[in-house]
């Protein structure tokens, strides 16, 4: 206690004596259960890329740098991610206690942003603690009624997580938390509930790069339904040639929403692809877009997965704009598009699309 006691005072003077907050970060850290010259590394999620590292010395380390924003939600990591913890990164100092296999239990001081979150982290453990409880219940019953009946149970409380961070979002018009909460789940909550939460936020959130996401959310997105005519849209293919879905011939199109990180979406480009084979000379078409960022490895799993179809990215993840405009809050997703241009299924894979198109384009 007394050892703690002293770090954390240490932290206090050092956002004083060492490093105005106005200049920087610094963060200052113990870490117990690694050996000496251990690499530590920083990393952001948006752009994914480590943006400082050290090595742990007599059990301590410290990193220092400066961002250009209010705060940036960051990973302290080892090598392959053996240990990690995310939290958020101030132009502060801040101080970190860990222990090895524990990064997540760490304490860590000196950002208020973080403060904010785990306060908010606080408020759903009940919600997210009960329903985790129930699913590990659920993993072990093969009874259809009790199945039936913990999935209700999850999902209301799961739903009432909800509605805790949706009060957040109302309650800090001016909290990052709930701005880049919003963000997350925009495409999720849908254009209704996110514009009306979005209206309370203080202009200095809206003007960040969480709030700026989502006014292109709220600009972008259709709101498309079964019945609807599809809407066009123009981003570059996989030789940087600028492809309209307009331009995609064929009697049914498929419009598919994947990326090269997302598992479930290999697994289905691998199906599709024997679809494709089998339908195309028959009228059916596909254009894939993808959610990445990382332009090599959306060209390698094009070609490693043979999507000889068209594809198309825009290299923003998963804010990209098409995928902003039809809603897409989880991959893969697609809609089938019939020659009129009249949407007609939507999240059609396997054995379903085929049963369908032998139907349509028998």
């Amino acid at each position: 206690m007394k050892n703690l006691f002293l770090l954390l005072s240490f932290c206090v003077l050092s956002a004083f004596t060492f490093l105005p907050p106005a200049q920087g970060y610094r963060i200052s850290g113990s870490v117990t259960g690694l050996p000496d010259s251990t690499w530590l590394y920083l990393r952001t999620a948006t752009p994914d890329k480590d943006i400082d590292s050290c090595r742990i010395l007599g059990g301590h380390f410290s990193m220092s740098g400066k961002i250009n924003e209010k705060a940036v939600h960051v990973y302290l990591h080892t090598t392959k991610y053996t240990n990690y913890v995310g939290f958020w990164l101030e132009n502060t100092a801040i101080c970190m206690t860990l222990k090895a296999g524990e990064f997540k239990k760490g304490l860590i001081t000196g950002s208020i942003t973080e403060d904010e979150d785990r306060r908010l982290d606080q408020l759903c453990k009940p919600y997210n603690e009960a329903a985790d409880s129930l699913s590990n219940i659920l993993v072990r019953t093969n009874d259809s009624v009790i199945r039936k009946s913990l999935v209700a149970r999850i999902n209301s409380f799961n739903a009432r997580r909800k509605e805790v961070e949706k009060d957040w979002v109302k309650n800090y018009p001016g909290s990052l938390v709930g701005v880049n909460l919003l963000n997350i789940y925009a495409t999720t909550w849908g254009k209704e509930v996110t514009g009306s939460l979005y209206d309370l936020l203080s202009p200095e959130m809206k003007s960040t790069r969480y709030g700026q996401e989502i006014k292109d959310y709220l600009t972008l997105v259709k709101n498309l339904n079964l019945g609807d005519h599809f809407a066009d849209f123009e981003q570059q293919n996989t030789m940087r040639k600028p492809i309209k879905l307009s331009q995609i011939k064929g009697k049914y199109i498929l419009l598919d929403f994947w990326a090269s990180w997302c598992g479930p979406c290999i697994e289905e480009n691998s199906r599709l692809a024997q679809t494709y084979a089998r339908f195309k000379t028959k009228g059916f078409a596909i254009l894939g877009v993808s959610l990445d960022e990382d332009k090599d490895q959306w060209l390698q799993a094009v070609k490693k997965e043979h999507l000889v179809w068209e594809n198309v990215s825009d290299l923003r993840g998963d804010k990209n704009k098409v995928a902003l405009m039809y809603g897409i809050s989880a991959i893969p997703s697609n809609f089938l598009i019939d020659e009129n241009g009249i949407i007609i299924a939507r999240n059609l894979r396997g054995k379903d699309l085929d049963v369908k198109l032998e139907f349509l384009l028998h």
